[in-house]
């Protein structure tokens, strides 16, 4: 029983250890990183990966979080954030290629409302047509969202991050923070985690009942 507990645990950190390397992010530059303003802001014509805009002069804007967006700090090593409405209502999308047909992805986000931006909404939708309203009248505070990704036939999905005019600033603010996407497990994945778990506890609880023999004097 204890070689088949302890069988079954290293077949579980195995998984485990596959998980791990499943759960890498499929995003290019998620955390706004790249490039580094310094504790400033700035834009640029391109964040790398599969970002694209439709802002009316073609860029990107990302800048500090807490220096000028007046967010708390989330993205590390780098303070920084992307500024949905570098310029007007705009919509930045992701392309994400490479993934398998078929398969379920999680993509999450952190949304963000800029003081003195007033009324802002961004909509997020992918590969079809779920949309979410990330709404925030609240400034200064970053909340968790959360949305199932589909790959399509080809293996891509397009994530849309879209500003809706709703009485705020319409040149900045929707502020986006730690994009990632990274795949789900397959169910037998997990039934096999949980069953070498589960049989590493058979065999501890095995090696206690074993009495230790007395040590002659």
């Amino acid at each position: 029983m204890k070689l088949a507990g302890l069988i079954c645990a290293a077949a579980a950190l195995g998984m485990m250890g596959g998980v791990a390397n499943a759960a890498t992010n499929l995003i290019v530059n998620g955390d706004f990183s790249n490039p580094n303003e310094g504790g400033g802001w700035g834009t640029t014509t391109s964040l790398g990966g599969g970002w694209k805009t439709n802002d009316p002069y073609g860029v990107f804007e990302v800048g500090n979080s807490s220096s000028i967006y007046g967010l708390p700090c989330i993205s590390a090593p780098v303070c920084q954030n992307l500024e949905v409405n570098a310029n007007a209502i705009d919509t930045v999308t992701y392309d994400a290629t490479g993934l398998t047909p078929g398969a379920s992805y999680n993509l999450v986000w952190y949304y963000g409302g800029r003081n003195s931006g007033g009324p802002q909404q961004l909509d997020v939708s992918a590969g079809g047509p779920t949309v979410i309203d990330t709404s925030n009248g609240v400034t200064s505070v970053w909340t968790r969202n959360y949305l199932s990704v589909v790959a399509d036939s080809g293996g891509d999905a397009t994530i849309s991050f879209a500003s809706l005019g709703v009485g705020g600033s319409p040149s900045f603010g929707n502020e986006l923070a730690n994009v990632s996407l990274t795949a789900v497990p397959e169910p037998a994945t997990w039934a096999m985690m949980l069953f070498g778990i589960g049989g590493l506890g058979v065999a501890l609880r095995s090696r206690r009942k074993v009495a230790r023999a007395p040590i002659a004097a």
